[in-house]
């Protein structure tokens, strides 16, 4: 972009009414006394947890080339998730296990002929679950979750049938549905090998986009269920950690964490969680997350602030079913027990000087899931080699956005 555009009138004039409009839902009205009271009651610490703790983790992270190139009027997708597992390790505080998982990996060609994408994409699908798509819904627990969302009672093959199947150019809508099969494909291997984990650990949400509409519904929504199935029967806690929270004003929560802790407003306290309350389970309610699906259908979220105050202010999800057998104890001050636990456990995995304050599992995961622009260009070349070893001519191949300079 030219710089001088910034310059422009219209852009100045538009950058104010932008910023109008963002202090307009800014200026909220600040929360009542009784409803700081009751972040503040439910708000909890944990300990700065670097001593040790026996425990196995893993951590799920993907990525692709979306797409990696075109041929005629189809497009080439390429997929890679990786999985990673260490043992805490007393001396050096984790320890990979061996051996590594092998890369969930897959090349997808998608046509824009309405019959063909939708079978070939479902046939993608299948080859990075490693099972049937009628398998992976069978198995899920999603159907029960649309159900109660929804009211309906939708066959294996009526959800089959209504899967959400983009065209071949929706790139943005493909990349994510490839790259969340890919990691969840990754977490089931895991939870079906041999070694069993305490934690299973992979960045996102467990947000469903469309538990709650009839009928239509994505392959990975069926896939992450089926992976929370597959941890609650190996004792696993399935968790999902983001760096966006999804509410608005979060600084009050860390001013109230700051006050409990005896801190000023200005310094920011360290290691605590906030559940987020749900109806039929809590008799409070957090305005902050009014309007917001916080948390998703089936699963239980929590705020939750490891060290270092460089780090964000984190979002945790976990599979609800897992939380009441294992974390939902008799009383309240036993479920506090638990879920301290647990974020000591999670916080002595953040100890790693190259991601201090961030589960150090998920980042080796995607540190070796990550292509650099190189490795994707060499991808490129070995398919079009691939091709025209097969007969196929080269000139049919292109990357577009190599070709109108859009790199």
């Amino acid at each position: 972009m030219r710089y001088d555009i910034l310059l422009n009138k219209k852009i100045r004039n538009d950058l104010k009414d932008l910023a109008e409009k963002m202090q307009v839902r800014e200026t909220r009205p600040l929360l009542k006394p009784e409803d700081r009271n009751n972040i503040s009651r439910a708000l909890a610490f944990f300990r700065h947890t670097t001593g040790y703790r026996d425990f196995t983790v893993a951590g799920i992270d993907g990525t692709g080339d979306y797409p990696a190139i075109a041929y005629e009027d189809s497009f080439v997708y390429f997929t890679l998730a990786q999985g990673t597992i260490y043992r805490t390790d007393p001396l050096c505080g984790l320890r990979e296990e061996g051996p590594e998982p092998d890369p969930v990996t897959g090349f997808a060609l998608i046509p824009e002929d309405e019959n063909d994408r939708r079978n070939m994409l479902l046939d993608a699908f299948e080859d990075l679950a490693g099972i049937s798509i009628d398998e992976a819904i069978q198995r899920s627990d999603y159907k029960k979750l649309k159900q109660n969302q929804t009211g309906d009672t939708p066959s294996i093959s009526f959800l089959r049938n209504q899967l959400l199947c983009p065209h071949a150019s929706d790139s943005s809508n493909l990349g994510i549905q490839f790259r969340s099969t890919g990691e969840l494909s990754a977490a089931l291997r895991i939870l079906q090998g041999e070694i069993t984990v305490k934690y299973l650990l992979t960045d996102g949400t467990m947000s469903l986009p469309f538990v709650s509409r009839k009928g239509i519904s994505l392959f990975f929504e069926h896939l992450k269920r089926l992976c929370c199935v597959a941890a609650r029967e190996k004792g696993t806690g399935f968790f999902t950690l983001s760096k966006s929270h999804g509410i608005p004003s979060a600084d009050l929560v860390e001013e109230i964490a700051s006050e409990k802790a005896g801190l000023t407003p200005k310094e920011k306290a360290e290691h605590w969680y906030l559940r987020f309350p749900e109806k039929g389970l809590d008799k409070w309610s957090l305005p902050l997350s009014e309007g917001r699906m916080i948390p998703p259908a089936g699963a239980i979220s929590y705020l939750v602030r490891f060290h270092g105050n460089n780090t964000p202010l984190y979002r945790l999800d976990m599979d609800r079913d897992f939380w009441e057998e294992h974390i939902r104890g008799r009383t309240p001050e036993e479920t506090v027990k638990r879920e301290t636990e647990v974020f000591e456990d999670l916080d002595y995995t953040a100890h790693e000087q190259r991601c201090y304050g961030y589960p150090y599992p998920i980042k080796a995961a995607h540190d070796r899931a990550s292509l650099t622009e190189g490795e994707r260009t060499a991808l490129r070349r070995q398919i079009i080699d691939a091709a025209a070893a097969a007969g196929m001519k080269r000139s049919l191949f292109r990357d577009v956005s190599i070709m109108t300079g859009h790199k």
